[in-house]
């Protein structure tokens, strides 16, 4: 039938086109083959990919926004329809830039990206040192907030790993956190420097955490940096990026409907370090901070 023959016409195109690594063929063929269903689900009778007209490719992507798609998923897809139409000699069939199709800036729809960096700028406006290296290790470690102000840095180190005591941590479950990157090594460092000998917290003497925790809000909100917890988002990315060796879907990476068997793989692994080194008990819970 059509979808068979819509295929095929693909197929053929990809057979005499290696180009890219095996991976990327890998992605290129299940987004394609995803491309063609979707024009056939929605009454269009191609029987050959040479038959595609700028309309199918409008209505593909009115479809795409409907679902919901991030644009970086969007993008990812038309890059394929380039490929495709520029094998077949249409160079000019599917415009350059993709804001003549209303494709938006990359904002993460669906995928939501909260991750957040700190900038040297709003850390000088953070008066209390102790609050200061909190959020150096909540960046370098993706650590929560409670656990950024418990931790007992002299404690904390072993060797090369973070140990979180389940008195610092949420629901009272302690982790082991491998130390791999030198931030991390230069965060420990300040924090030991800071500390001295002692089996302090960042909690001043003085005060009581909730005390401090208070004064944590305030003095971010002084310094203009909203929601500290996009920090262990952007750690979770990162350990994503490097475990995978691509973005993560809220960063516009792959969503799993377009992995091969391989990335799925890949992808189901990542998220279980990513999940144990967050300190998390359920898998499904990393999309927040990945993407689905």
């Amino acid at each position: 039938g059509v979808r068979h023959n819509l295929k095929h016409s693909i197929i053929n195109i990809l057979k005499h086109n290696r180009d890219g690594s095996r991976n990327t063929q890998a992605t290129r063929k299940k987004r394609l083959m995803l491309v063609a269903d979707q024009l056939v689900d929605e009454g269009y009778q191609l029987e050959h990919v040479n038959k595609l007209k700028y309309k199918h490719v409008q209505h593909l992507v009115k479809y795409w926004l409907n679902q919901g798609l991030s644009p970086g998923t969007i993008k990812n897809r038309m890059t394929d329809l380039r490929w495709v139409t520029q094998k077949l000699g249409k160079h000019d069939l599917i415009p350059a830039n993709n804001y003549t199709l209303d494709i938006p800036r990359r904002e993460y729809v669906t995928n939501k990206d909260k991750s957040i960096i700190l900038i040297e700028e709003q850390l000088s406006k953070i008066q209390d040192s102790n609050i200061k290296l909190s959020l150096i290790l909540q960046q370098a470690f993706g650590l929560r907030r409670g656990e950024s102000i418990k931790i007992r840095i002299n404690q904390a180190v072993v060797n090369d790993q973070l140990h979180l005591q389940g008195s610092w941590c949420k629901n009272g479950r302690a982790r082991v956190v491998k130390i791999q990157y030198a931030e991390q090594w230069e965060a420990i460092k300040l924090c030991k420097a800071y500390v001295g000998n002692t089996n302090h917290s960042l909690i001043p003497i003085e005060k009581t955490y909730y005390q401090q925790l208070k004064k944590y809000e305030n003095e971010l909100i002084n310094a203009g940096i909203n929601k500290a917890h996009g920090l262990r988002h952007a750690y979770a990315q990162r350990r994503y990026q490097d475990l995978t060796g691509r973005s993560c879907a809220a960063r516009g990476g792959l969503l799993k409907q377009e992995m091969t068997e391989d990335q799925l793989r890949l992808d189901k692994t990542a998220r279980q370090v990513i999940s144990i080194e967050l300190g998390h008990e359920r898998l499904e819970l990393v999309a927040v901070y990945c993407g689905k």
